[in-house]
């Protein structure tokens, strides 16, 4: 089955049961700015490694995540960061020094709420 074969609102349950970030009980700006730090923290890392993933930043700065968001909201997450990071090579920072980086990551990570 291919996309366009489905309707639009099965398109958007999969959406949301897959890759939704509504599980971040936070506003926009702050959603988009997990995004953005994962992606900015990703290419940095990249410069050293090219085989470092955004799954794999969010796996460190979300340690303390059980292992059942792990594998589901983390990995979900990741997805949709590298899918921003496509072609892109300036991130926005947010005013975060790349230091200070993980640390206001998990912050927002932590607004985190399971259902």
């Amino acid at each position: 089955m291919e996309l366009k074969d489905l309707d639009f609102n099965k398109t958007l349950a999969i959406y949301k049961k897959f890759f939704s970030v509504h599980f971040l009980n936070s506003n926009l700006g702050d959603k988009l700015a997990v995004i953005a730090l994962t992606c900015y923290i990703t290419n940095e890392l990249r410069k050293k490694d090219k085989e470092i993933t955004c799954y794999d930043v969010l796996l460190k700065v979300g340690k303390d995540f059980g292992k059942e968001e792990k594998e589901t909201f983390l990995k979900s997450l990741g997805a949709i960061c590298e899918d921003f990071m496509y072609g892109v090579k300036d991130f926005p920072d947010y005013g975060v020094s790349l230091k200070n980086m993980p640390k206001q990551l998990k912050k927002l990570l932590d607004s985190y709420v399971p259902f």
